[in-house]
Order: C-alpha cells, then sequence, then structure tokens
C-alpha cells in the first residue's frame, strides 16, 4: 500500500456561546522530506510548535502547510460606552443650568446618542480555543490522510501497470538471447564462405564463445528482475516508502542502461528504449509517494 504525499483536508466548527467560525486547512504537496509550515491567526500564536507535533504524529514525509482562521460568525456584543455617556450626563446638566428641561429621557432618545452603544468581538478563553483547535485538526489532517490514500492508490494502479510492461519486455530479451547468438555464429559462417575462406571449427567457436561472454546481459536480467520484485514487494508492504521505490527505481534504470549498452542486437535495443521510457514513468510518479 502506498500514500501520495499530495493532498488536502478541511474542517469547520462554530464555537458556542462566543458565536466565532474555526477554520482549519491542510495541504500537502510532495518533498524529500516532512516539512510543516504553520499560519495562525493571533489568537493561537503561541502555539504553533504544537500544531506541527500534531501534523507529525500522522504524516510521514511530504511538505505540509497549516492555515487556522479565527472569524466571527455572528453580530458581535453591544457593550456601553461609559466615556459618552459621562459625557452626556455632563453635557446634559450643564444645559439643565441655562434651560428648563425634563429629566425624563426616553430609551429611544439614548439609543440615538452617537457612540454610546459599541460592538465589542466576543472573547474566548484560550484553553477553550486550543481544544477546539486540536479536535478541529484531528479531523482536516484525517480528511487529508484520506485524500492521500486514495490518490496513493491510483498511483499504485499505474506503477503496477508500468512494472507488467517492464516485465514482458525483459521476458522478451530473455527470449531473444539465445537467437542472437545463433545469428552471430551463422554471420561468421556467413562471412568466412564469402571470403572463400576454410572454416576452422575451433577458431568459430572461440569467436562465438568471446561474443557470448563481451555481450552477456544474463546478470544484469536477473538483476533486473529482482529490482522489480522487490518494487512490487514494496508497493504491497503494509507502509509507504517512497525513499525505497526512489531507490529501486534507480537500480532498475542502471540494469536496463547496461543491457543496452551490451545487446548489440537491434531487437534488444527495442526492448530496451520501451523499458527506459516506463522506467522513467516509473521515476516521475514515485517523486509522489510517501
Amino acid at each position: 500500500m502506498i500514500n501520495s504525499m499530495t493532498g488536502q483536508g478541511r474542517a469547520v466548527t462554530l464555537i458556542k456561546p462566543e458565536g466565532l467560525r474555526l477554520t482549519v486547512e491542510v495541504r500537502s504537496v510532495n518533498h524529500r522530506y516532512l516539512d510543516v509550515s504553520v499560519r495562525l491567526c493571533d489568537q493561537l500564536a503561541g502555539y504553533e510548535e504544537r500544531i506541527r507535533q500534531l501534523v507529525k504524529q500522522h504524516v510521514n514525509r511530504g511538505s505540509v502547510s497549516v492555515i487556522i482562521h479565527l472569524e466571527q460568525s455572528n453580530a458581535k456584543r453591544l457593550v456601553l460606552n461609559p466615556k459618552v455617556l459621562d459625557d452626556f450626563c455632563s453635557l446634559l446638566g450643564q444645559l439643565r443650568k441655562h434651560a428648563s428641561i425634563s429629566d425624563e429621557l426616553s430609551p429611544e432618545v439614548l439609543l440615538r446618542i452617537p457612540g454610546l452603544i459599541k460592538e465589542e468581538p466576543r472573547e474566548i478563553k484560550e484553553a477553550k480555543l486550543w481544544e477546539c483547535t486540536k479536535k478541529l485538526m484531528v479531523r482536516a489532517v484525517n480528511d487529508l490522510l484520506k485524500m492521500r490514500r486514495a490518490e496513493g492508490r491510483n498511483l499504485e494502479r499505474d506503477l503496477r501497470e508500468r512494472l507488467s510492461i517492464i516485465g514482458k519486455n525483459l521476458s522478451a530479451i530473455k527470449r531473444r538471447v539465445p537467437a542472437r547468438i545463433k545469428q552471430k555464429r551463422a554471420k561468421l559462417i556467413e562471412l568466412v564462405e564469402e571470403m572463400e575462406l576454410e572454416p576452422d571449427p575451433n577458431r568459430l567457436l572461440q569467436e562465438v564463445l568471446y561474443f557470448s561472454e563481451r555481450f552477456d546481459i544474463h546478470e544484469e536480467c536477473v538483476r533486473l528482475d529482482n529490482h522489480l520484485k522487490l518494487f512490487r514487494e514494496t508497493v504491497r508492504a503494509g507502509k509507504s516508502n517512497g525513499r525505497r521505490l526512489n531507490f529501486t527505481t534507480q537500480e532498475m534504470m542502471k540494469e536496463t542502461n547496461t543491457i543496452g549498452s551490451k545487446a548489440n542486437d537491434t531487437d534488444i535495443i527495442h526492448f530496451v528504449i520501451s523499458m527506459k521510457e516506463e522506467i522513467e514513468k516509473i521515476r516521475e510518479q514515485v517523486q509522489n509517494v510517501e
């Protein structure tokens, strides 16, 4: 089973009775190691490292960004502005001295005084906000992991198809090897006959043996076959291991290049080109495996 390093998760909750909307967004892309960046609202400024550790408990590899928003979801609470009220009462007292004014003031009159009633954001205790954030982080990270697993299944299907193509080409190369030696022997005989020379069986045997040893690709084929098996075993393992897949892919390409350089055969070269195309595509894909 493999996981992709690409994904995103999001969770939102309404904190009551404060009327605050808390949003956690977690996104990840491929990275050589695990790198976690955190962008927080001011109220959680001191919790950056705790949030980073929460991510590290669930994610092994990738560039992960965490963004946390806190906003007012409904009307702010209304409070009395005592300074405006004191100024108004002082002014009212001055008016009483110079004019006959009734002491009765209706609520409607008071509410029309500019600035007497003001809005303030609803406050929340830090401990409560952190508890809500932790729960929301778990939901967002789980959402992220779910998407990474789904993308991982798509990657796995693609990788298996490409491994199958490589395996078929490798089998074709193995079948081609005996025919290649026979053709080399036949060409040597044909060349000797064209030159009207008396063929020397021992000399002919030496040339064929020399060709077989110099252009022998048996070991490379065996090693490539083993790399393919290791790749499949790594994909089937319970833990996603993108680094091992990357290293194995490099070894697959190395053996394939050697087969191509030693082949000295047009048919085998064609098979090698096809394998290299698939290995290169695999190399690109495993860059996104956790």
